[in-house]
Formats: structure tokens, C-alpha cells, sequence
């Protein structure tokens, strides 16, 4: 009797030990910008796919060659706090590992220098899922590097495509030091060679205002998901006191 008793409470503190299996955290969607270019994480609405301009043009923000991508990450890990302790459960999500493929599963061959998969950093924070609901939080993050860019075209056209799938999972670690993984979440986004370029004829043009192009100011992610740009350099007005 006193033997069942033992092998029975070490069942339980093994068992106890694995609270949190894989499924605690999730990727519920990727979310559409709001007008402040900010995110709802309320909100229904979903894309149902990204869309990357590769001919965007280096240069300073916000005119810079990355894919960034919205996800929705959903916590369903109930609280366990106690009146003895705090809450343990409250998730931060600190990273993306991303996975780069062709339509038919085929891995991206990439040089040497760029691995695939890879990690980039995110930041978003999850409080416990409370009456058997989830918790939900929203944050933007660099799916693709700008080193990546072209090492990434070279590889999808050269295998005849036009589109990739992004493949990503969110990693996250509670406030007790437990880990969570994601399951993946397969993202699919199409590849252009300048179909977000606003004015490619303009290239004399002083300011954005000589073109009526102001709003390019304020386009959230230019080159991706419909945002346009100029692939011209935008350059101020000259200054009047300047010396010719």
C-alpha cells in the first residue's frame, strides 16, 4: 500500500512538471493594418495573404526592403495563482522562427550566409486565459531581413514561382520560466518586381507635393500588402538662403 502511495505522488510531480505542452500558445491569424497604422488585436477581420514588392528601393525609413509581417498570437494557459502565489502564467512572446519555402514544400536554397530557418525578435505580452477563453496580443515584426531580400527573389523565381510560404512559429516563455512553441502557421505571399511603384516616370520631380504624392508619407509598409512608394529619391525643397 505505502509503495502504490509513492509510485503515485511521483507520477503526479512528473506529470506536474510538464504543465504547459505545446499547444498553450498559437498564432490565431495575421491582422490588417488600422488607418494609424497601428493593430486591433479585437478586431475580426484576417488577411488571407501577403503581397511583397521586391524592387522597393533601399533607403531610409520608412522606404526600407524587409517583409514585416502582423500576427495575432492567442494564450490559452489558465491561471494557477494562488493566494500564497503570485501569477505564474502571464506569457511573453520573444521570438519568430521563420521557415522559407516554395508552393511545393521545397526548403529556400539560400547562400551560406543566410539561414533558413532562422529566428527574428518579437515583443508581445499574453495575460492567463480566464473562463475558458484565450487571452489575445498583436505586434509587428521582421519576418524577412533586408538581407534577405534578394537572395530570397533570386531563389523563388529561379525555381519558377511567383509566391513563397512563410512558415512561422512563435516562441514565448511564461512568467514561471516555462517555454511555449507555436504550432506553425503557414503564411503565403506573393512576389512582384515593382507593381507597388507609384510614379515610375517622375523621376525630376522636386517633392512629394510637386506629385501629389503626400500620403507616401504616411504609407504604413511601403512595398508590401498594397502599400505604395516612390522608387525616385524624395527629396526637401531647396533652401532659399542656400548659396547657389
Amino acid at each position: 500500500m505505502h509503495r502504490f502511495i509513492i509510485v503515485a505522488l511521483a507520477v503526479l510531480a512528473v506529470t506536474s512538471c510538464d504543465r504547459f505542452p505545446h499547444n498553450g500558445l498559437q498564432i490565431g491569424g495575421m491582422l490588417p493594418l488600422e488607418e494609424n497604422c497601428s493593430l486591433d488585436p479585437s478586431t475580426d477581420e484576417r488577411q488571407t495573404r501577403g503581397l511583397w514588392d521586391v524592387a522597393a528601393p533601399f533607403g531610409d525609413l520608412p522606404r526600407t526592403p524587409r517583409f514585416v509581417v502582423s500576427p495575432l498570437f492567442e494564450s490559452y494557459i489558465i491561471s494557477r495563482a494562488t493566494d500564497i502565489q503570485a501569477e505564474q502564467n502571464n506569457l511573453q512572446v520573444t521570438n519568430l522562427e521563420v521557415t522559407l519555402q516554395t508552393p511545393d514544400g521545397a526548403t529556400l536554397v539560400l547562400p551560406e550566409t543566410l539561414p533558413n530557418p532562422y529566428r527574428v525578435t518579437a515583443s508581445a505580452n499574453l495575460e492567463v486565459a480566464l473562463d475558458g477563453s484565450f487571452s489575445s496580443s498583436a505586434t509587428f515584426s521582421i519576418a524577412i531581413p533586408s538581407s534577405y531580400r534578394q537572395a530570397v527573389a533570386d531563389a523563388v523565381f529561379g525555381a519558377g514561382f511567383n509566391e513563397m510560404i512563410v512558415i512561422i512559429r512563435a516562441i514565448g516563455t511564461t512568467m514561471g520560466g516555462f517555454t511555449q512553441k507555436s504550432a506553425p502557421f503557414l503564411w503565403p505571399v506573393d512576389l512582384c518586381i515593382g507593381c507597388m511603384d507609384l510614379c515610375p516616370t517622375q523621376a525630376d520631380a522636386d517633392d512629394l507635393s510637386d506629385l501629389g504624392l503626400e500620403g507616401l508619407l504616411s504609407s504604413c509598409l511601403p512595398g508590401q500588402d498594397g502599400y505604395l512608394y516612390c522608387q525616385y529619391e524624395i527629396r526637401p525643397p531647396p533652401d532659399p538662403m542656400a548659396t547657389p
